[in-house]
């Protein structure tokens, strides 16, 4: 079973922090499959978005995952934030 779109990290190498524009960040991703939001000390207010797929085969999870910040303020790409995970399914005890 899939969920999702698999992120494509190998475009972030297009976006440059603080130049280009939340317009250029869903240029080259998409557009994100959710948002939220969040409050650091050094960068203040920044949008978060995901994307996010999923995939289940057999007995193993594998999850990949790419946050983007946009600020809010200037709505320029913030940076990111991504990774990915396997993990075995079974029985809780």
């Amino acid at each position: 079973m899939k969920a999702g779109t698999p992120p494509p990290v190998e475009r972030l190498a297009q976006l440059k922090v603080a130049l280009s524009t939340a317009a250029d960040v869903r240029s080259a991703l998409g557009e994100p499959q959710g948002r939220g939001a969040v409050r650091l000390p050094q960068t203040g207010l920044q949008d978060v978005w995901l994307y996010e797929y999923d995939e289940l085969e057999g007995l193993t999870m594998h999850l990949r995952m790419l946050m983007v910040f946009v600020d809010r303020e200037s709505a320029r790409y913030g940076g990111y934030m991504w990774f990915s995970s396997g993990q075995l399914i079974g029985l809780i005890k």
